[in-house]
């Protein structure tokens, strides 16, 4: 009898031992969903993960002379000649393109606003191909305007019969291949340097994919891919080289304010940089993925100091430098972005 109740007080105390794990592993369980829930929290109220800065080396500056020559007023886009000679800078308000060399010194270009060959209503994006034609997106005269490495006129895409609408950008591929943003009706246009149309138009007004709400920035990868930056839609889209929509990422910078004028450039590492004027700095992605991937933020220079005030236009070299254009300081700053190796 005694044995029967010792084996039951065993029995007992057994079921009990394994009650008592049993509670214990719940209760981690509901401990570690607890503390993951106010992880997910506290990030979601600081604004999501930590934004990593990119500091960068601020190398010149040019363009406010003070004098008419070379005299930058509100300055838009930048390009760079192929062999890094020479930078292009487009500037609304003196209704021109001047052309310097690296080091901020006037090379050419002449003031003058109206319709005739070589004359500009309103010039936006600018590109240069291999060959050192420079192009350039004449937003209100309705046209491309393109011209020899000497500036001579050589041509127009659009006018009158282009049914572009304000077209406020344009670059070339490394295959040769002109893709206009024509802002006015949220398309792009592909063209050859010489001017000959390639397929129709893409886009169209919109949130869907392959949609824009006005485009602007134009880039290319390695591969031939395009990114276009879409204003309305807050977003940059990726697309093959012949326009069939791939994939897209939010620009969280933009959501704050209208983004002016988006502009985009990619680096000979496949970096993708989007500018932000309304939060003073441009925003850096990684393409080379399954995935567009947010790098960092350029911001401040090597002594924490804020780099730009207003800037729009942007253009790599083949050192991966930065062109920048700050329409309210009228210069372009160049710099250089310091990556971790």
């Amino acid at each position: 009898m005694a044995k029967k109740k010792a084996a039951k007080r065993s029995k007992v105390k057994s079921r009990n031992k394994r009650k008592k794990k049993g509670g214990n592993s719940f209760a981690v369980l509901i401990i570690a969903v607890v503390i993951i829930a106010l992880v997910i929290l506290i990030s979601k109220l600081n604004g999501g993960p930590a934004v990593k800065y990119i500091k960068a080396d601020k190398l010149s500056e040019w363009g406010d002379t003070g004098d008419k020559k070379g005299q930058l007023n509100s300055p838009r886009g930048v390009a760079v000649s192929p062999d890094d000679q020479f930078v292009y800078v487009s500037i609304l308000n003196n209704a021109a393109v001047y052309k310097f060399k690296q080091d901020g010194t006037f090379v050419s270009g002449a003031s003058g606003k109206g319709s005739k060959p070589g004359q500009f209503n309103e010039p936006s994006g600018i590109s240069v191909d291999k060959d050192g034609n420079l192009y350039v997106a004449d937003a209100w005269n309705g046209r491309i305007q393109k011209f020899d490495s000497k500036g001579k006129f050589l041509l127009e895409i659009g006018g009158v019969k282009g049914g572009f609408y304000s077209p406020r950008n344009v670059s070339v591929s490394k295959f040769g291949v002109l893709y206009v943003a024509d802002t006015g009706t949220s398309r792009i246009h592909r063209f050859d340097t010489e001017g000959t149309r390639m397929g129709n138009p893409a886009g169209g007004a919109g949130k869907s994919p392959g949609k824009f709400g006005e485009v602007f920035g134009l880039a290319f990868d390695s591969k031939g891919r395009v990114y276009a930056a879409d204003a309305g839609n807050r977003r940059i889209q990726e697309f093959s080289s012949d326009l069939t929509p791939i994939s897209q990422i939010k620009v969280k910078a933009w959501d704050t304010n209208f983004p002016l004028w988006p502009m985009l450039a990619m680096d000979s590492k496949d970096r993708l940089y989007a500018v932000s004027s309304g939060t003073q700095e441009i925003v850096v992605f990684d393409t080379t993925g399954k995935r567009i991937k947010q790098l960092g933020i350029i911001k401040n220079d090597m002594k924490d100091k804020p780099l730009f005030a207003n800037p729009l236009g942007i253009a790599v070299d083949s050192q991966d430098n930065l062109y920048v254009t700050e329409i309210t300081r009228n210069k372009v700053l160049k710099i250089k972005p310091l990556f971790e190796q």
